[in-house]
């Protein structure tokens, strides 16, 4: 390989203004070979100090047998402002065996995967986890997303028994407004293969939102992107719905979403103990919606004959006595049309009362005014294990006993969140909404995330906000 001789020369250019330390940090540079002869097999990377560094092509656009355009995936280690690093070409393949065995056997590994619907099972030499297409059988054990998530170093998986999911979207399709509960209890997805490597896979979700009440949310379809890199503790994925208006709370809602990241630890445990918005958390504490919502189920347990509404006795089963010791899901699932327990008129019916009664307590009482702010705020202290955070686009969720935390970054500013961390039943969310399951995140936004050990999580935040800016420069003919 060293006596290899190369008849093209492309400087790729890096920026890192910030001059924040980078990591084994992922970067993807276009390439457009459009005015040379570059055969795919041909070519190799080599970074400012003159070691050769692994990559992967993706997206490869082919000009007969020449490659026109492509983007190059690769790892970087920087603690400066700037670099570059120098690949090289030719216009005929060369299949030198360039690399070691070790070398080769590593990347991202496929394992077996565990459930029915598991779709990849991915060891990304950072994480292990499994995607799923979910099973439609109204459960949170049959979601799609992610419903198994474990740090390789820590050793411990975040969803317990596969009983949630990381990456589901959520209102406006997800209130008693729509009549369902939802949509990754109540849908599949169809799961395709874009790019898979030893560095970089990439994976795209479609789907169908379940058709409710709600007209103008019907036959609404949806795709997620989800990208993964190789030991990196990055991944992220970008969010498409149909275009949509509508209200929620009776308040208007277009083209905003929830995406809701969900843990499952189990009673008496929980995977995070706290939460933090970038330079500090500006929040209301409690969710008068989930008391209200909770206060209607007990009072429909307690009225509805089971001689007449024979799905109640199983659901009156799967919640007990304490609502909050089960999943937040058990709060819609008695207005839902899919799981058929009530009538469409008689959740209609509910849906008003519901609405009105929140809508009031929420907004138009002094909790309204009742903005709180703190560094570090712990969520299960507060009312209901609730807070709703404002106006953020970096945040955290934190487990102050192990050291390692969540950090979320998204493209657009989020105006609030719902976070809940409950010791009862050791569930933990990290939602886009605020108060009343309204909406917050637009459509089309892409959420960054890293999970770990982080000296400081603001700083991994900053990371994924700015990561390396990365172009092609001028290629040189060297012979």
């Amino acid at each position: 390989m060293a006596n290899q001789k190369f008849k093209y020369k492309f400087q790729l250019m890096l920026n890192n203004p910030d001059n924040l330390t980078r990591i084994n940090e992922p970067v993807i540079t276009k390439l457009n070979f459009s005015d040379y002869n570059v055969q795919k097999d041909s070519i190799v990377l080599y970074d400012d100090e003159n070691r050769r560094v692994s990559f992967q092509l993706i997206d490869v656009t082919l000009n007969g047998e020449y490659i026109k355009e492509a983007s190059i995936v690769y790892l970087v280690n920087l603690d400066k402002k700037v670099s570059t690093y120098n690949l090289y070409a030719n216009s005929e393949s060369f299949f030198d065996d360039i690399y070691s065995e070790e070398e080769r056997n590593k990347g991202i590994q496929q394992l077996d995967v565990k459930q029915d619907d598991g779709f990849r099972r991915l060891d990304t030499g950072y994480y292990e986890l499994e995607l799923c297409s979910g099973t439609a059988d109204g459960t949170s054990y049959g979601k799609w997303g992610i419903r198994y998530f474990k740090a390789v170093e820590e050793g411990k998986n975040l969803i317990k028994d596969y009983s949630n999911a990381i990456g589901g979207f959520y209102g406006p399709f997800f209130t008693p407004n729509n009549g369902l509960i939802n949509p990754p209890e109540h849908t599949k997805v169809t799961a395709v293969v874009e790019e898979e490597g030893p560095l970089y896979c990439r994976y795209r979700f479609e789907g169908i939102v379940p058709n409710g009440l709600d007209e103008n949310l019907k036959e609404k379809k949806f795709s997620i992107t989800w990208e993964f890199f190789y030991n990196t503790p990055w991944f992220r994925r970008k969010y498409n719905v149909d275009d949509f208006s509508t209200t929620v709370d009776g308040i208007p809602v277009e083209n905003k979403i929830t995406v809701g990241d969900e843990f499952e630890s189990g009673e008496g445990n929980r995977a995070f103990t706290s939460f933090a918005s970038y330079g500090g958390t500006y929040y209301r504490e409690g969710d008068l919606y989930a008391k209200l919502l909770a206060d209607d189920v007990y009072k429909l347990l307690e009225n509805l004959d089971e001689n007449d509404y024979p799905k109640i006795k199983a659901y009156k089963e799967a919640v007990g006595k304490d609502i909050n010791k089960v999943s937040w899901d058990y709060f819609w699932k008695i207005y839902c049309v899919e799981a058929g327990i009530l009538d469409e008129e008689e959740i209609k019916k509910h849906v008003v009362e519901v609405i009105t009664h929140s809508h009031q307590q929420v907004h138009g009482t002094e909790r309204n005014d009742n903005v709180l702010f703190d560094k570090l705020v712990n969520v299960n202290n507060a009312p209901e294990q609730t807070i709703f955070p404002m106006s953020a686009n970096k945040t955290a969720e934190i487990n102050d006993d192990t050291g390692y935390s969540m950090v979320w970054y998204t493209s657009e500013i989020v105006a609030r969140y719902q976070i809940v961390q409950r010791n009862d039943s050791g569930w933990a969310n990290w939602g886009t909404n605020g108060e009343n399951e309204l909406p917050e995140l637009p459509t089309g936004s892409t959420i960054y995330t890293s999970y770990g050990k982080f000296n400081n999580w603001e700083e991994q935040a900053d990371k994924m906000e700015k990561p390396i800016d990365s172009k092609q420069g001028l290629g040189t003919i060297l012979y």
